[in-house]
Formats: structure tokens, sequence, C-alpha cells
């Protein structure tokens, strides 16, 4: 059974590369021997009723105004399939429509905004990434399988533990085994190169 992890809109809603968060789950399920498949959603289309993930991007003023009715459209199947265990993800002007639309906690108001590198905790974890918001939207936040984050970067190419263990709670609620610990030497380099990553940027989060 191919694990699908379903893009809402990717055409409109990858303004800083949000959709390599799939690419990146995608390949990690892949090391695990789990088959995965990316599915796109576009205007006037449906979400599988077995999606597995459903992601939705960071887009402009403009490609909001477009989206935003399918977005609505969309709305009560999307709340369905989270209740009957699908996970959810939003990232940045995406966590913020979430916000509002009820999918996930928190506020987000205007505010001043702040562009810089961020290291946040979530779950005893350190999560790292660019910060770029002009509300007041949560950092990033986590309740049960649904995620929202502010953080730019994709959040789960720089925090292979992070996407690991989300992972590991997707494929449990789909009865898959997913080992967190069985790492393939693919998987080991990329953890090398990420560590190198997290010395330079944690350095331009502290200033």
């Amino acid at each position: 059974m191919s694990v699908k992890l379903v893009a809402l809109f990717p055409s409109h809603l990858d303004l800083n590369g949000d959709q390599a968060n799939l690419l990146v789950l995608a390949k990690r399920l892949k090391w695990r021997g789990l088959p995965a498949e990316i599915v796109t959603v576009d205007k006037g289309q449906s979400i599988p009723k077995d999606a597995a993930l459903i992601f939705l991007g960071h887009g402009s003023m403009a490609a909001w105004a477009d989206v935003e009715p399918e977005l609505n459209r969309l709305l009560g199947d999307i709340k369905k399939l989270i209740a009957d265990g699908a996970a959810f993800m939003a990232v940045a002007t995406g966590h913020e429509r979430a916000i509002r639309l009820g999918l996930l906690g928190g506020t987000a108001n205007a505010t001043n905004r702040i562009s810089k590198f961020e290291i946040a905790e979530l779950e005893g974890q350190e999560i790292l990434g660019y910060l770029n918001s002009a509300t007041d939207a949560p950092v990033i936040q986590k309740q049960r399988l649904l995620v929202g984050t502010q953080l730019h970067g994709p959040v789960f190419a720089k925090n292979p533990l992070f996407a690991d263990s989300y992972l590991a709670e997707i494929a449990q609620a789909r009865g898959l085994n997913f080992s967190v610990a069985d790492l393939s030497t693919n998987a080991s380099l990329v953890a090398g190169i990420v560590n190198q990553v997290w010395e330079l940027e944690r350095e331009l989060a502290s200033e």
C-alpha cells in the first residue's frame, strides 16, 4: 500500500520551496522500504480518500486569492479525513489559513514582521528553520498528527529526526512499520550534511 502525501495547490503554494517537505518525507519512507506517492490536488479536483498526509504550503496574496474558494470547497473533506486519521501539515501563510479555518489552534493576528534563523522547541526536540512571519501564529505547533509552522526551509530537510518521528506516527496510524532507528547509508550521509547546516545556522539563530 502506497503512502499518499497530498499537496494542495502546489503550483500556487510553494513560495519558499515548501513542497520539498513532501519530497523529504517520500524519500525517507522509501529508505525504510515503504512505497510513497506525492499526489497533487489542483483546482476542481478532490482529495484522495486514502490520503495519509494533507499538505498546505505558503503562497502570495495573488495565489491565495485564486485558490481560497477551492480550499473552502475542500474544507469539509479535509476535516473528515483528519477525523478519520489523516495527518495534516501547513506552512507559513498556509499555517495562518489553517488557524483561521479552525484546523489548528492559536491565533494569526498581524504583527511586525520577523525575519531570522530560528531554533524552536517541539515535544523536546529542537527544530531549526527560517522564520519569516508578520503574524503572531506559533513558530511551530503539533496537535496529534496536525503540524503547523511559520518556519521556511523546508523544515523536514533541516530536521530529519523530526521528519522520522512524524513519519513513525503517520505509519503507526495506518498500520505500517516505520523504524526510526533503522537508517540506510543514504540517510546517514544526509544526517551528516544536516549537522553541518545546523552548526552554521545555530550561530545565525543566536545573533
